[in-house]
């Protein structure tokens, strides 16, 4: 999971992609009219693409209509003027262009500014200077003849970046179905390999709209959806986008098994990638193989506190990784730093189990060896007790899995959470 900004009560960069719903016309009215409605609209944010403005060489004009467009909009705005050497409607100089932006900054017309790459070469200065007035930049890249190699999408997306980008955006135009595939792999190889800001990674066109849709799997962090008119090709409208964007979110998830030691997080995990094809991981195991070290080692040496950093930093690497089933240890949840990154990628599926099907379970455990043959039973009541109200809080779904063989704890995971698979 790369970082994440927050634009008024607004999280972009992760979980499910931010939908921003696109105002564009010729006249003040039908901008107007097309603002309110997207404020209106089921959308997270709405881009002001002002190239298509009539008045907009007007710099008064200009100034004008920002100012009406702010005042309606109550969700997080994009100032955009798509140059017409990018695909824009409107000619104009690099001066203008550049006052344009300087202007929505200086004047908090818009919370985001996008800036042309192309339009800034190696300017820092200047996008640092919008970034000084409180605005937020996203550096975006366009191509409408063709796709680069992945190697240079990704180099891109460094360059764009390194300039100061909040948000790098990237759109570029397929000639084939392996140029949409480039710019999927190439995204997800970046997002998922390390800490980057926020990534948008659009092809454009028939071919590339599946790109649009994808934001939660690539971790593209924006997806751009038309009213009325469509601003880019491929753009799909705002209601069909939002209705595919809850299916994935609702399916995409991640299932988080939590609970006491001996409830049987391991042994369902397991249980979920053999009966229904899912990818696990075992977070503990996960840790031990990375550290070189077991568990009780790290306790021993490193103290509580030294585990307990060690589990947050490794939640985070598996996080970037497209496992469906994670089981968690015991005492993830004594960290709201790890709850909010569960939360925020998944469904938390507390396990639970009475203390005397836990003491038969440990005793039968030999990789339980360092607990001693003899579990002392007021030690598992106490902290089972002591844990029982941070597990409530945070689950999702509690499944008791006293009498109950794997299997049929699985199924009623499934049946639980209502997936399809």
């Amino acid at each position: 999971m790369g970082k994440t900004i927050r634009i008024r009560n607004l999280e972009i960069g992760g979980g499910r992609p931010k939908v921003c719903a696109i105002v564009l016309g010729e006249t003040e009215r039908e901008i107007l009219d097309l603002a309110e409605r997207a404020n209106a609209e089921n959308c997270d944010m709405i881009e002001f693409r002002a190239d298509h403005y009539k008045k907009i060489l007007d710099l008064d004009a200009a100034k004008t209509i920002l100012g009406k467009v702010r005042k309606i909009c109550r969700k997080p705005i994009i100032f955009t003027f798509r140059r017409k050497e990018e695909g824009g409607k409107t000619a104009v100089s690099l001066e203008y262009y550049k006052k344009l932006l300087l202007v929505t900054a200086q004047n908090w017309y818009a919370d985001l500014i996008d800036v042309e790459a192309s339009a800034i070469g190696d300017d820092k200065d200047f996008v640092y200077k919008l970034k000084d007035y409180g605005a937020f930049i996203i550096i975006s890249k366009h191509d409408f003849d063709k796709t680069p190699t992945q190697e240079e999408i990704i180099q891109n997306f460094f360059d764009m970046k390194d300039l100061g980008a909040d948000i790098v955006k990237a759109a570029y135009m397929p000639n084939n179905k392996k140029d949409v595939l480039n710019l999927i792999t190439a995204t997800e190889n970046l997002t998922s390999a390390m800490d980057f800001c926020p990534v948008v990674a659009i092809s454009m066109g028939h071919l590339g709209m599946i790109t649009r849709i994808l934001g939660e799997f690539i971790e593209s962090a924006i997806t751009f959806a038309s009213i009325t008119k469509s601003s880019a090709p491929g753009q799909i409208n705002i209601d069909s986008l939002e209705a595919v964007l809850d299916i994935i979110h609702n399916n995409y998830k991640k299932i988080f098994l939590v609970g006491f030691m001996g409830t049987g997080k391991t042994a369902v995990a397991n249980g979920l990638a053999n009966n229904y094809g899912l990818k696990k991981l075992d977070l503990d195991a996960y840790i031990e193989k990375k550290e070189h070290m077991s568990i009780a080692d790290i306790f021993a040496t490193q103290t509580e506190k030294g585990f307990r950093d060690k589990e947050t930093k490794h939640l985070r690497q598996v996080l970037k990784q497209n496992y469906q089933v994670i089981s968690l240890g015991g005492g993830i949840i004594l960290r709201n730093e790890n709850i909010d990154l569960i939360k925020e990628k998944g469904v938390i599926v507390l396990l639970t189990a009475t203390p005397e099907t836990i003491s038969t379970r440990m005793q039968h455990d030999k990789t339980r060896s360092w607990l001693g043959e003899n579990i002392d039973m007021d030690y598992i009541r106490d902290l089972m007790r002591s844990r029982e109200e941070a597990y409530l809080q945070v689950a999702d779904i509690v499944i008791s899995t006293d009498d109950k063989n794997v299997d049929q704890i699985c199924k009623e995971i499934v049946e639980t959470l209502g997936f399809t698979l």
